[in-house]
């Protein structure tokens, strides 16, 4: 017999029995397939959200240096670091908490000193400073400061502060300095480096440290690398400079979030596993049950000269076809499903560097928009398992069913 014949003879013992056990194998493995890719899906879309967002935020060629528990960190380590090879730039934290009186409304807020364009986008997830300016230019000069959406808006909403308007900042020390709004930031939603953009206000470097903290002492230093190439060899220099002190960049940062997303992926992937087992013992148990009721079927074949590897042949081109049709099945409604979900670079938001909605809630309803990202080989991964898991659950059946003696078989009842 051509292997065509097989299966044609396969095909029309499946459509005989189409009822019943064998529409509930497919809807079974329909519902795996849907199931296992969107747990694969998740994690992946959000491991490349994540790590998309720390890349902008973080950038590939920036190092953070960080003071120790029992240490400090001051303006003199900021020239120390730049003394390093490879470093482009060092930016001191500069920040302090301080009263602000804007037009007759007093908020408290963040004063951060000297944050330069780049370390704004980073704080904004954003690669160009005009989208993280709601109003006003993004000018930082003595007498200027940009200020942050809830600084500019009070929680119902309302806008206390507008580019060009005067307000009056009352440092640590007691003495009040009067600044002009020079822009109104977008609303971030994005917090790192331990502050919160929408509660900072920005002004110059130089006002910070005589003004509101001549110490020097600082809370960080933002470390700039001519390359990503090199950021393992400044990373190891700064902790051999500064052994009591936190050092972090992106490769740190990503490999422990890789390795959470990892471990989540695979317990998520795990769970729906359970369902492809399951699906391997009704077909198991559907391909015994058929054997049994075709024995004496067998044995007629048998009889009129097929071999006795034909017979094994066909229960597994059978089991193979009802997993090919769930699996073209599932895969259709498991792409269909993937495609009304945005892809992780469709839902970088403002938070994130782009348009987009990661994250939407209204008053009257409120969403959460899923990321899912699987390549093609996840699909061609996911088409295949449920057919070599139903292969592999008939093979002993089948094998059983080639085992009947062909005389036990004409005698079957």
């Amino acid at each position: 017999m051509r292997i065509s014949d097989y299966f044609k003879l396969a095909w029309s013992a499946a459509w005989e029995r189409r009822g019943g056990r064998t529409i509930g194998a497919i809807v079974g493995i329909v519902i795996a397939i849907v199931a296992l890719g969107l747990a694969i899906g998740m994690g992946q879309g959000y491991k490349a959200l994540t790590t998309s967002f720390f890349e902008r935020v973080f950038g590939t060629n920036t190092v953070f240096l960080f003071p120790g528990q029992n240490s400090q960190l001051t303006i003199t380590d900021v020239y120390e670091v730049m003394d390093i090879p490879h470093v482009t730039n060092a930016i001191p934290i500069l920040s302090t908490v301080a009263k602000v009186n804007i037009n007759g409304h007093e908020v408290t807020a963040t004063v951060i000193g000297g944050a330069t364009e780049q370390e704004i986008m980073q704080l904004y997830g954003v690669t160009s400073l005009s989208n993280a300016i709601l109003a006003g230019a993004p000018v930082l000069s003595p007498g200027l400061a940009l200020v942050g959406y809830d600084i500019a808006f009070t929680s119902t909403g309302q806008q206390i502060a507008y580019p060009g308007q005067v307000m009056v900042i009352t440092t640590p020390g007691g003495s009040e300095l009067t600044y002009t709004v020079g822009a109104i930031m977008q609303q971030s939603g994005i917090g790192v480096i331990g502050l919160n953009p929408n509660n900072a206000i920005f002004i110059d470097e130089n006002t910070f440290l005589s003004q509101f903290d001549p110490s020097g002492i600082v809370d960080g230093i933002i470390v700039y690398v001519d390359s990503p190439n090199n950021i393992n060899y400044v990373t190891n220099e700064l902790k051999a400079l500064f052994p009591m002190d936190q050092v972090l960049n992106l490769s740190t940062l990503l490999s422990s979030i890789n390795q959470f997303f990892t471990v989540l992926e695979l317990f998520l992937a795990f769970i729906a596993g359970i369902s492809f087992v399951i699906i391997g013992i009704w077909m198991f148990d559907t391909m015994m049950i058929n054997v049994i009721q075709r024995t004496r079927e067998f044995g007629i074949m048998r009889a009129v000269g097929f071999s006795g590897r034909s017979i094994p042949l066909l229960l597994i081109i059978e089991a193979a076809i009802i997993a090919i049709i769930g699996s073209v099945i599932g895969t259709a409604l498991l792409m269909a499903i993937v495609s009304a979900f945005p892809s992780p670079s469709s839902m970088m938001g403002p938070a994130f560097g782009g348009p987009g909605r990661a994250v939407r809630t209204t008053t009257a309803t409120s969403s959460i928009m899923l990321p899912i990202a699987l390549t093609p080989l996840d699909y061609a991964t996911i088409f295949i398992l449920p057919i070599a898991i139903n292969i592999i659950a008939a093979l002993i059946p089948a094998i059983r069913a080639m085992r009947i003696p062909p005389a036990q078989t004409l005698r079957y009842e």
